[in-house]
């Protein structure tokens, strides 16, 4: 007599996940982590009014939040008031932006030659002015209103021109920081590059602010970036939709569409399509 095994239903029975690696860098503590994925989680179960992931500490799926170049050197753009969103054209962006800033730098460093020029050249007359009087007996009280007047001046004039250094130094260390995030982004992103080729999980054109892989029976969530809580539930949520098996939507206003742009985390008609359509098989 033969056995006929059933195999569930695709949803059937739900997915079982764990917390892995939680880096302290992301300023998340572990409990608030595990409450944003159980908040993804819940997106996808409230269509189908079923659970469809359940934590569990031998979980079939480990979920990480790794720090890297990509969320360090969002950190360093948030400081720069620069916000990455994963493409290229920010790159670009930033490019302009850099060239645009070296283009001011350079502009503010002759304007403060020539005036640094002009500051020299007043003071030595100034000070000739006052070794003349010191060899003739003293300073005549006229002569020394007017020395007291230019010192104040040049005083004035030096306080200025030391405020003002310190914006070119300002302006020139947030050059040399784009330079060195603009550096990093395109030197990690080829490593990327070679990276995601081999798994054929790479997108052209874009970073990975997380990524699901399942290989060799083993499954895995890895968060690599977020700007802020919502953008982090909507990433899990995108990712959880991998897990089950869900692919990329063209509609950009989708949970599942290849860039978390937005920072809800609603399925749209289109996301509960591709739901339904997976889960009803």
């Amino acid at each position: 007599m033969l056995v006929y095994l059933c195999m569930p239903k695709p949803c059937e029975e739900p997915l079982t996940y764990r917390l892995g690696r939680i880096d302290e860098r992301f300023g998340i503590t572990r409990t608030e982590f595990s409450v944003a994925v159980r908040k993804a989680a819940a997106v996808w179960g409230k269509p189908l009014a079923r659970e469809l992931f359940r934590e569990d500490p031998q979980g079939a799926i480990e979920i990480n939040l790794i720090y890297d170049y990509r969320q360090e050197t969002s950190d360093k753009l948030k400081q720069l008031d620069y916000k990455m969103d994963g493409s290229t054209d920010s790159i670009q962006s930033m490019k302009m932006r850099y060239e645009s800033l070296k283009a001011e730098h350079e502009k503010k460093i002759a304007s403060l030659e020539v005036e640094l020029q002009s500051y020299n050249a007043r003071i030595n007359a100034y000070n000739a002015k006052v070794e003349f009087w010191n060899r003739e007996g003293g300073v005549p009280q006229t002569q020394r209103i007017q020395l007291t007047s230019e010192k104040n001046e040049l005083d004035s004039f030096r306080e200025s021109f030391r405020m003002r250094r310190e914006e070119v130094k300002s302006l020139s260390d947030e050059i040399n920081t784009l330079s060195a995030v603009i550096n990093e982004i395109v030197a990690n992103y080829n490593q990327d590059v070679d990276h995601y080729r081999d798994v054929g999980s790479r997108l052209a054109g874009e970073f990975q602010e997380g990524f699901f892989e399942s290989k060799d029976g083993k499954q895995s969530i890895t968060i690599y970036h977020f700007d802020n809580g919502e953008k982090l539930v909507r990433l899990l949520v995108h990712e959880l939709g991998h897990a089950l098996r869900l692919p990329h939507s063209e509609n950009p206003q989708a949970v599942m569409y290849r860039l978390n742009q937005y920072d809800t985390a609603e399925l749209t008609a289109d996301d509960i399509t591709a739901l339904r359509t997976r889960c009803e098989k």
